[in-house]
């Protein structure tokens, strides 16, 4: 029988966590962001990590369905998703950089 313990843990990257979020939006991006702090042994910033994910979503929706439909015809599909994925890119390094580049070394 393995033990686990001596199984190195899965991380996602930055650019795994990048592209499921310009796709599945913040709340991809928080559930990938809760897992990574899970298998750190960090539960609690992963509890924050998916909340902020929900929340950014909510906000997100909000904001998309708030704007008047003549300005949202005039923005590419694609802007919105690069912009927040961009965002979510920076704070993931921010926060999970370090142990990310570690874990790569590995």
């Amino acid at each position: 029988m393995t033990d686990i313990s001596t199984e190195p843990q899965q991380l996602y990257s930055q650019k795994a966590i990048g592209i499921a979020t310009f796709f599945g939006g913040p709340l991809a991006a928080g559930i990938l962001v809760r897992r990574n702090y899970i298998n750190l042994g960090k539960e609690v910033y992963g509890k924050h990590a998916l909340s902020i994910g929900i929340i950014s979503t909510f906000l997100l929706f909000v904001g998309i369905f708030s704007m008047p439909e003549h300005i949202m015809a005039k923005v590419p599909n694609t802007i919105l998703p690069a912009i927040y994925t961009a965002i979510i890119y920076l704070v993931v390094e921010k926060l999970q950089g370090r142990e990310l580049k570690e874990h790569k070394r590995k």
